[in-house]
């Protein structure tokens, strides 16, 4: 499952660079491969003038884990030309929001450029700092000559502040991607996909068994507001953002994957939902919000059943899409 230090795509893998990372990178790049676990190409790095800023990113990480999955991230392509994951680039934002604003920036090799895998990393890293509330706005300001670039921005949402004209005279674009914005656009593509709806009787693959006896009473519970539950939801995620500020072991990053896979789910419910089937989708995200599971979801491990009882309803369901990758 993704998570702040590892993102996953369908076909690349976003791996958060730590200060050990970066001191290899620093002292010999050849030896990333097992850190980032691809093969690192000769051409190696796609910025050979970037080892000050390595070193700035590095003094930053090392001011607590709070900063992790705020700066640098490895771009991973999970089958290379050869078969094998490759390092192709870099993806990061430059460092925590300030005033509610954070900073994309992005460098693949050439040889990897033109064929939406800087679309596809950039994306999967707005999504993922723009699900932090603190955060309004992602902003990228690319050299004017780096039209790819500007151009899958503005395939993500991106809008341009000014016009061409002013950003050829000034030598950089500046570009938005608003939270407002990418809210709208993720409950429409949430809603997008329909439910597919087995019989009441065709059992859900996937259940941990030691899930099942608390997941069969759930689904007994009375039908709920599919709003208040989604709201209930996003609360339960935030608690455990918030106690992760005081234990780091809180694994908050998986909650909020877990909440976003069960909001997706509640928010698919329409009027010709099935009740069986509006029962399992309400009975996961009671599953993720109750403390009646047997273990804490504030310890080490206490959200892995979440987890799994969310994904599987979401697989039942059709909806794969909602599923947060595997690690």
């Amino acid at each position: 499952m993704s998570s702040a230090r590892r993102l996953v795509t369908e076909r690349l893998v976003l791996a958060t660079a730590t200060p050990q990372h970066l001191l290899v990178e620093l002292d010999d790049p050849s030896k990333l491969q097992p850190l980032v676990g691809g093969t690192v190409p000769s051409q190696w790095p796609p910025d050979p003038e970037g080892s000050a800023r390595l070193r700035e990113t590095m003094e930053r990480l090392h001011q607590g884990p709070q900063e992790i999955g705020w700066w640098l991230r490895y771009v991973v392509l999970r089958r290379g030309p050869e078969g094998q994951p490759v390092l192709i680039g870099r993806v990061g934002l430059e460092g925590r929001p300030v005033d509610g604003e954070v900073r994309v920036e992005l460098e693949l090799l050439p040889e990897f450029a033109g064929q939406g895998y800087g679309r596809e990393a950039a994306g999967r890293l707005v999504d993922w700092a723009l699900d932090h509330r603190e955060v309004e706005r992602v902003i990228a300001e690319p050299s004017v000559s780096r039209q790819e670039w500007i151009r899958e921005l503005l395939e993500l949402g991106f809008e341009r502040e000014g016009d061409e004209l002013s950003d050829a005279e000034r030598g950089t674009a500046r570009l938005r991607r608003r939270r407002e914005a990418w809210l709208r656009d993720s409950v429409a593509l949430r809603r997008g996909a329909k439910l597919v709806a087995p019989g009441p009787n065709q059992a859900i693959a996937g259940l941990p068994q030691l899930a099942r006896e608390v997941f069969e009473r759930l689904l007994t519970e009375p039908l709920r507001d599919p709003d208040d539950l989604c709201r209930e939801v996003r609360l339960y995620a935030e608690m455990l953002a918030n106690a992760a500020l005081d234990d780091p072991s809180v694994d908050h990053e998986l909650g909020r994957d877990i909440a976003r896979t069960c909001e997706g789910l509640l928010m698919a419910i329409t009027d010709a939902t099935p009740e069986h089937t509006r029962r399992q989708i309400q009975a996961a995200a009671r599953y993720f919000v109750t403390e009646e599971d047997g273990d804490s979801d504030l310890e080490i491990g206490g959200l892995d059943e979440d987890a799994a009882v969310a994904n599987a309803v979401a697989e039942h369901l059709g909806r794969s899409d909602l599923v947060a990758n595997a690690d």
